[in-house]
């Protein structure tokens, strides 16, 4: 039985993909954090480059070398694999400009490499329960990065989504971006839920039913990694989603 950590963010989530594991800087030794991971109960591999296809992978953790890590962070290459593979990342404390790395790639299970490889792989026996999860020894920093991303994206002040005063029809998306993620149809609705717009009422301008506007609101957010309408809004201004005009 894995020993589980308290703090978690996100809903549970079965197990379906393999976790690629992301090794982005620190001094630990790889092969502790191995034998930690493997004595916890999780089928780990070392990998010094990422397999060319998922029927390659039979663990439920590739555990990537430093030098593959940050070539995947740096080369944009991570949003083809999330398909094939959850990402985790453990990343050191006190490194705003990385953290702020990881979120813009959308990685969501941030765990911190100073600790022991036991404790490192506790935090991940509870992450693998969570659509999304950060080490406690993170948190403030990730706020911080958040709110500081927040505030440069939308150029208001922080935690402001929409000025009072503003026109609700401000906040649109940019299909462009969304679509690599998106279909059409849940590019439009997550556009439609930007405007405020309920799902009944989305149903009644786009010719559907309100069950078919639900199925692409649960599966656009399941894309996103939101937990619902509201937190999807939040995953929009994150990913830099929104135009203007």
């Amino acid at each position: 039985m894995h020993t589980s950590a308290q703090l978690h963010f996100g809903n549970k989530t079965g197990k379906t993909l393999p976790f690629l594991w992301l090794q982005l800087g620190g001094k630990r030794n790889d092969e502790f954090l191995l034998t930690a991971l493997k004595a916890s109960g999780f089928k780990t591999k070392y990998l010094e480059q990422i397999p060319d296809t998922v029927d390659d992978v039979v663990n439920d953790v590739s555990l990537l070398s430093k030098e593959e890590s940050f070539y995947l962070l740096e080369s944009g290459r991570l949003y083809g694999l999330m398909n094939r593979f959850r990402i985790c990342a453990a990343i050191p404390a006190d490194t705003p400009d990385l953290l702020k790395k990881t979120v813009e790639s959308d990685i969501t299970t941030l765990i911190c490499i100073n600790q022991s490889s036991r404790s490192i792989a506790q935090h991940f026996a509870t992450a693998i329960d969570y659509s999304s999860y950060v080490d406690p020894l993170l948190q403030t920093e990730l706020i911080e990065v958040l709110r500081l991303n927040r505030s440069s994206v939308i150029n208001e002040p922080p935690f402001e989504i929409v000025k009072r005063n503003m026109d609700p029809d401000a906040l649109m998306l940019d299909h462009a971006k969304a679509s690599i993620r998106l279909t059409a149809s849940e590019c439009r609705v997550l556009d439609s839920i930007l405007k405020g717009k309920s799902n009944r009422k989305i149903a009644e301008d786009d010719f559907l039913s309100v069950s078919t506007v639900n199925n692409h609101v649960s599966q656009l957010t399941k894309k996103i990694n939101a937990n619902d309408r509201t937190h999807a809004i939040k995953r929009v201004i994150q990913l830099g989603w929104l135009r203007s005009g």
